[in-house]
C-alpha cells in the first residue's frame, strides 16, 4: 500500500448491462403479486436509460428531465494555463479536454470541425488548484497538458446511466467523458447530471469516505452506502449492477480505514503491503447481508528491518485496522477471515509455503482457503502484491488435480431445494408451523453456481473475477457451451435479483437481511422461473460431477 488517498488499481471499465427483464406480468396474476415482485417495481428509472437520453434523441432536447449534456470545451495542449482557465471561466464549465497540438480542435473552434476522438487528457478545476499550490505564481503559463489529467474514463453513449454513475464511484471522479461507438465525443457527462436524473449521491459519499477523519465518521457513510444500495434495488437496477456498486463503495471504505490505521501507528510501514477483499466483495457481487472478508500480503522487501519486528508491526496494524472498522460498524467476519488473524496476513513467501502445503493434502479448511483466495482482488494495492498472490495460487492449483476436485465436490454438496415433482422444498423456523415458509437462495442456488464456475476458472486458468466475467471466459474456452452459459447467467441473475429485493426489504422493515426469500411473495410466475433456475444450478452439478469424476472420490 501507498501512501496518499485514494491509490485505487487502475482497472478496466465493466462492460454495459442491460435493464431486468420484466415478465408480463398483468390481469389475473397482479393481485398474486408479493412485495418481491418485478411487477411491483417502479415502471420508469432514470438511471436505466442509456446515456444518450441525457445528449436528447429518443427524449427530445434536453433529454431526461430537460437536462442536455453540454458539449465540451476544447484546447490544445500547448495553450497556457491562464488562457485555459480563463477560457473555462468564460464558458461556465468545470473541466476542459485536451487534445494534442495540432489535432481537431473540437466543439467551440472555427465552424466545420468535428469533435476529435477520444483526447489526450482532461483539465479540470482541480488541476488548476494542484498546478498552483505546486509551481505558485508560475503555474500561469505550463502548458495545460503539463497539468492535465492523462488518464481518461469514459462512457459509451449507449450504456446505461447506471453504468456511468458506477464509474464516477469506483475512479472517485466527477466527471466522464462520453463517447460514440466510434470514439468520438459526444458530451461530458457529470455528477450533478446523474442527480438530476433521480440518483443518490455516491459519487459525494466516496469523497466524504476520503475526507472521514477517523473510524466513527465512517459509520454513518456505511449507512449511506447502505441506502444507496437499497434504493439502487428498488428502483430495478439489475442485481449485478447493484452488486459491483456495493463492492465499490466499500472498496473505498476499506482503503480510507486502511490509510487512517497506517497514520495512527509511530512509524511508516516497514515493507510494502497490499489489502485483500475476498468473498462477495472481491468478486464485485457485495449485497446488504454479505461478510466483510479480508487478508493482507506483505512483501519480503524489508530492508535491513527484522522479520520479527516486521511481523510485530503488521500484528499492531492489523488490530489498529480492526479498532477502526468496528467504529465504523464493519462487520467482523464470524469465520476470522480478517488479517487480524495471522492465517489471513502473511508475506508474499510465507502465503507460498501456506499454499504448497495446502495443496498437498487438501483439507476442507484448505478447499475453503483456495476458494477465497482465488477471489482475492487488491484494493489500494499499489505494489500488486494480490495480484502475484493470485497469479500464485492459479499456477500452482492446476498443478494440483486433487485440489480442483476437491473443489469440484464441494460445488455439488448442497442439493437445490427442489423436490422429486420439481416443488419448490421449503423450511420453517424451528418447530413453529405458525412461522413463514422460505429457502436459502445461497445455499441451494448461489454457492453451487458461483463456486462451480470458480473452480472451472482455476482450471482453466481464467482471469476474470466477477462471475458473469468467468462464465463468458469458460464459453469463449469452449469449458460452458453457449446454451450452459446463457442458463447460467441468466439463473445467477435471477437468484441474485430474488436476494437484493429481499435484503433490501428486511432493510426497510428493520429486520436483519439474510439469503433467505419467501415464495408466498413472488408471483405465480415468479415462482416457476425460480424452479427453473434450480434445475439449471443442478445440472450444473452434474456437469462437475462427470468433469472430475467425483464419483469415485470417497
Amino acid at each position: 500500500m501507498k501512501t496518499g488517498y485514494p491509490a485505487m488499481a487502475s482497472v478496466a471499465p465493466p462492460g454495459g448491462e442491460g435493464p431486468l427483464e420484466r415478465g408480463p406480468e398483468r390481469g389475473k396474476d397482479q393481485a398474486a403479486r408479493g412485495p418481491l415482485s418485478l411487477s411491483a417495481l417502479p415502471e420508469e428509472t432514470p438511471l436505466l436509460r442509456p446515456v444518450r437520453d441525457m445528449i436528447g434523441g429518443a427524449h427530445g432536447p434536453g433529454g431526461v428531465d430537460g437536462a442536455g449534456l453540454r458539449a465540451p470545451l476544447f484546447v490544445a495542449g500547448g495553450t497556457p494555463l491562464r488562457e485555459a482557465a480563463a477560457r473555462m471561466a468564460g464558458a461556465g464549465a468545470s473541466a476542459c479536454l485536451v487534445h494534442a497540438p495540432g489535432g481537431p480542435a473540437g466543439p467551440g473552434s472555427p465552424p466545420g470541425v468535428d469533435a476529435p476522438l477520444l483526447p489526450a487528457g482532461i483539465l479540470t478545476e482541480r488541476d488548476v488548484v494542484r498546478a498552483l499550490a505546486e509551481h505558485g505564481p508560475g503555474a500561469a503559463a505550463l502548458p495545460v497538458e503539463a497539468a492535465m489529467t492523462a488518464a481518461l474514463v469514459t462512457v459509451r453513449e449507449d450504456e446505461l446511466l447506471f453504468e456511468g454513475l458506477s464509474r464516477m464511484v469506483r475512479h472517485a471522479i466527477r466527471r466522464l467523458v462520453v463517447v460514440a461507438a466510434g470514439g468520438v465525443v459526444r458530451g461530458m457527462l457529470e455528477e450533478r447530471d446523474l442527480l438530476a436524473a433521480g440518483a443518490d449521491n455516491p459519487v459525494q459519499l466516496v469523497a466524504d469516505m476520503a475526507a472521514a477523519p477517523d473510524g466513527a465518521a465512517c459509520r454513518p457513510l456505511l449507512e449511506r452506502a447502505r441506502r444507496v444500495m437499497a434504493r439502487c434495488v428498488e428502483q430495478g437496477v439489475p442485481a449485478r449492477g447493484v452488486g459491483r456498486l456495493g463492492a465499490e463503495l466499500h472498496d473505498h471504505l476499506l482503503a480510507r480505514l486502511a490509510h487512517l490505521a497506517v497514520a495512527s501507528m509511530p512509524l511508516p510501514p516497514p515493507a510494502p503491503f497490499g489489502m485483500a477483499v475476498l468473498g462477495s466483495q472481491a468478486r464485485r457481487e457485495l449485497f446488504l447481508a454479505a461478510d466483510q472478508d479480508a487478508a493482507m500480503v506483505i512483501s519480503e522487501a524489508s530492508g535491513d528491518v527484522p522479520p520479527e519486528q516486521v511481523a510485530d508491526y503488521f500484528e499492531r496494524l492489523a488490530a489498529r485496522l480492526a479498532a477502526l472498522q468496528a467504529e465504523a460498524g464493519v462487520p467482523d467476519c464470524p469465520h476470522g477471515v480478517v488479517p487480524r488473524n495471522p492465517a489471513w496476513r502473511m508475506t508474499l513467501p510465507a502465503w507460498r509455503a501456506d499454499l504448497a502445503a495446502m495443496l498437498r493434502a487438501p483439507d476442507a479448511q484448505g478447499v475453503l482457503r483456495c476458494s477465497m483466495l482465488a477471489d482475492a482482488r487488491g484494493v489500494d494495492d499499489g505494489w500488486d502484491l494480490v495480484v502475484r498472490l493470485r497469479a500464485l495460487l492459479t499456477d500452482m492449483v492446476r498443478a494440483a488435480p486433487l485440489m480442483l476436485r476437491c473443489m469440484a465436490r464441494e460445488a455439488t454438496r448442497f442439493a437445490p431445494p427442489l423436490g422429486v415433482f420439481g416443488a419448490l422444498v421449503v423450511e420453517r423456523a424451528g418447530t413453529d408451523r405458525t412461522a413463514r415458509a422460505t429457502l436459502d437462495l445461497k445455499k441451494g442456488g448461489l454457492f453451487p453456481l458461483m463456486h462451480g464456475v470458480r473452480t472451472l476458472t482455476l482450471d482453466t486458468g481464467a482471469t476474470a473475477h466477477d462471475t458473469a466475467g468467468r462464465i463468458a471466459q469458460l464459453r469463449g474456452a469452449g469449458v460452458l457451451s453457449e446454451a450452459r452459459a446463457a442458463d447460467l447467467g441468466e439463473a445467477m441473475e435471477h437468484l441474485l435479483g430474488l436476494r437484493a429485493r429481499a435484503q433490501a426489504a428486511a432493510v426497510r422493515s428493520g429486520a436483519a437481511p439474510d439469503d433467505r426469500v419467501r415464495p408466498d411473495d413472488l408471483s405465480g410466475m415468479e415462482r416457476e422461473r425460480l424452479k427453473q433456475c434450480f434445475k439449471v444450478v443442478a445440472d450444473f452439478q452434474d456437469m462437475l460431477r462427470r468433469r472430475y469424476s467425483l464419483h469415485l472420490m470417497v
